[in-house]
């Protein structure tokens, strides 16, 4: 069976990818049309226009993807750029071109970044994921020639030191720190991941997921007016910024584990997040790699926060909500949940308010999961080369 054959047997519901042109305008529509019938009507000659012609409609869907909040786009429009993009993958796979099979997977990557999962076809787009990596040729093996550690600067932060607790009990854990939100560093909860010996090993990350498009930042932080967003392949990422750190870039924040389920199989949800605040809630789970030097500006969440280190070294330092005030909020809406104030260098004179405030800080050692209790404040930066899972929960 080949390629094209084998995307199309993991349809479930062919009606509903058909279904999404419904969201089109009439031209659309029939191009839409004339794509679907070349990839699943027999006896269709390719010819490069089509390429041309699902470009249009993926154009415009991006055009209504990105107008207004992301938030109030409708999750049809999304299902639909799920769809077109899909039905792209068949054709790019269908020209036989150089390089089509990574092409079509980066046309599905985007289709899982920025579409919506289909009804009843859900697992389509991941499926045809691992197909296209399974058909792509393993690079070849890199090596991490040096392991720095940039120093600590902890020091300069003036606070109490984080409690710090081994593998406590859920009872235990939601006495002391769950209920009355209090962080706290938990120890000896991940020796049993996979992640822990498996994700270290960079070449581990390429074979699986190098060919894979995913969302990086650029520059020293979100709140820096130079900072940007790029989409590149993960081996682009851990070859141009990973490795080399002279160009900051970061993978953060980022649903790695639905885009790549293999990824998933390395983790484990703690036990924790079932102590929720909101029943039946499954936890949001973010992957955050990259090299030392990233930094997660002074910001807080709106929920509660198991920050779980794989490797590497990463200081953090907290403040409760009620010092808010305190820390200078940006004003807005964009950034209303970030610091104005730097707590390794804060500025007296513009933020008088800050001398009030109470600082926590620790060290997060590999192994290490840090319990940040919804809405307070934290700053975080990597002194080496670090991958991070945080579990999100309410």
């Amino acid at each position: 069976m080949d390629l094209k054959s084998k995307l199309i047997a993991l349809i479930q519901n062919g009606s509903e990818i058909e279904k999404c042109m419904n969201d089109l305008n009439l031209h659309l529509r029939e191009t839409f049309q004339e794509c679907h019938d070349y990839c699943f009507k027999s006896g269709q000659v390719y010819e490069d226009v089509l390429l041309l012609k699902i470009d249009s409609i993926l154009d415009y869907l991006h055009d209504e993807l990105n107008t207004g909040h992301w938030s109030e786009v409708p999750v049809t429009t999304r299902q639909t750029f799920t769809c077109v993009s899909f039905i792209k993958a068949l054709v790019i796979v269908s020209s036989g071109a150089d390089e089509s099979v990574r092409n079509a997977l980066k046309c599905v990557d985007l289709g899982l970044l920025l579409g919506a999962p289909l009804s009843e076809n859900c697992g389509l787009m991941t499926q045809a994921a691992a197909l296209f990596s399974e058909s792509m040729s393993k690079p070849s093996s890199v090596r991490v020639l040096s392991k720095r550690k940039l120093p600590s600067n902890l020091g300069r932060v003036h606070g109490k030191e984080v409690p710090v607790l081994h593998c406590p009990s859920i009872e235990h854990f939601n006495e002391n720190h769950f209920k009355p939100c209090y962080p706290a560093v938990l120890k000896d909860c991940i020796s049993h991941w996979p992640a822990v010996t498996k994700w270290p090993d960079v070449n581990y990350l390429l074979e699986l997921a190098g060919s894979r498009t995913v969302p990086i930042e650029i520059g020293s932080h979100y709140a820096d007016e130079n900072w940007t967003q790029k989409l590149m392949s993960l081996r682009e990422f851990i070859y141009d910024h990973y490795l080399d750190s002279s160009s900051l870039g970061y993978l953060a924040q980022h649903n790695l584990f639905d885009q790549i389920p293999e990824l998933r199989e390395d983790i484990r949800v703690p036990d924790y997040c079932a102590l929720a605040r909101e029943e039946g809630v499954d936890p949001d789970v973010n992957a955050w790699l990259g090299p030392e030097g990233t930094v997660s500006p002074l910001h807080f969440d709106p929920k509660d926060n198991l920050l779980t280190q794989v490797y590497g070294t990463k200081e953090v330092v907290l403040f409760a909500p009620c010092d808010s005030e305190r820390l200078y909020p940006h004003e807005g809406s964009l950034l209303f949940n970030t610091a104005q104030v730097d707590p390794y260098a804060p500025d007296l004179d513009k933020f008088p308010k800050y001398r009030g405030a109470g600082a926590y800080k620790c060290m997060l050692e590999a192994g290490d999961m840090l319990y940040i209790p919804l809405r307070w404040w934290h700053h975080v930066s990597a002194l080496e080369k670090s991958f991070s899972v945080s579990f999100w929960w309410s």
